[in-house]
């Protein structure tokens, strides 16, 4: 039994009269220094209990602190190696990746598994050689094949008078209402005629009937023995060929979508109609 509770036992055993006074005093004296030494001993356990426990949790605390930090440097890391990833900043660098395959589909991708797409900056590029051969282009339109896919050209273009013309004209109706896809449509037509066909634009009228049509040709598919475009705002949208005339009918971005279908089949990617 431990000093304490000796005392204990002692104590009332002098407080029920068991015993008596004297011989209580004398055996409290006996036990007197063991209880202070257990005391003492239960104290200093107590102590080293309550400074080890905060120990603990300072060391766990500690831990779960590094490994969090840990954690955060390796997110942090991961993100700057994604984040800072060198990002390719010309269309050679963009074609190079795409021919490795390792664009995503709405970055670029091969048609027909040779001519290479990329898209910067919301146009579609592709590289493709001069019809005489001489020069490699990088030809820019706002649509890919792919978005054109399901675009027909019917009819047959006069290809004799379209290789050997040196000009064209562009007809339209000066009174339509879509100007701005119509002027977006020609822009983009007339770009690439001059550009890689080295053809030169002629600005025409489909009807005489407003002031700026005074100054200009009076020009329709019916003059035969002239390469034209004829822009139609329609509210069909349709291509085709009509011997010497490249019709393109339809309105707002449908005319830009019919005159990058034809610029494909004119340089030979896509077929009239793709099967």
């Amino acid at each position: 039994m431990d000093p304490r509770k000796k005392f204990d036992v002692l104590k009332g055993s002098f407080e029920s009269g068991i015993i008596e006074k004297d011989e209580y005093k004398k055996w409290k004296e006996k036990l007197e220094p063991d209880v202070k030494e257990f005391d003492r001993k239960i104290e200093e356990t107590n102590r080293d209990k309550e400074q080890e426990e905060p120990s603990k949790k300072s060391s766990e605390r500690i831990l779960i602190i590094s490994v969090a930090i840990v954690i955060l440097l390796l997110i942090s890391i991961l993100a700057f190696s994604i984040f800072n990833k060198p990002q390719p900043k010309t269309l050679e660098d963009l074609h190079i990746l795409n021919l490795k395959g390792k664009l995503r589909p709405s970055q670029g991708y091969l048609y027909k598994g040779v001519y290479s797409f990329v898209t910067l900056d919301n146009l579609w590029y592709t590289q493709l050689s001069s019809p005489k051969g001489i020069k490699i282009y990088s030809l820019a339109l706002r649509y890919s094949p792919k978005d054109l896919k399901d675009v027909v050209i019917e009819g047959k273009l006069n290809t004799e008078l379209f290789n050997n013309q040196s000009e064209f004209f562009v007809a339209f109706n000066p009174t339509g209402k879509e100007f701005s896809y119509v002027g977006l449509a020609v822009a983009d037509f007339n770009t690439h005629m001059a550009k890689v066909f080295e053809k030169k634009p002629i600005a025409a009228c489909d009807r005489n009937e407003t002031e700026s049509c005074k100054t200009r040709p009076i020009v329709t598919c019916d003059d035969t023995d002239k390469l034209v475009l004829y822009i139609k705002e329609s509210d069909r949208f349709r291509t085709y060929y009509n011997n010497n005339c490249i019709v393109v009918e339809g309105n707002g971005f449908d005319l830009v979508k019919g005159v990058d279908r034809v610029l494909y089949n004119l340089y030979n990617i896509m077929e009239q109609e793709e099967k």
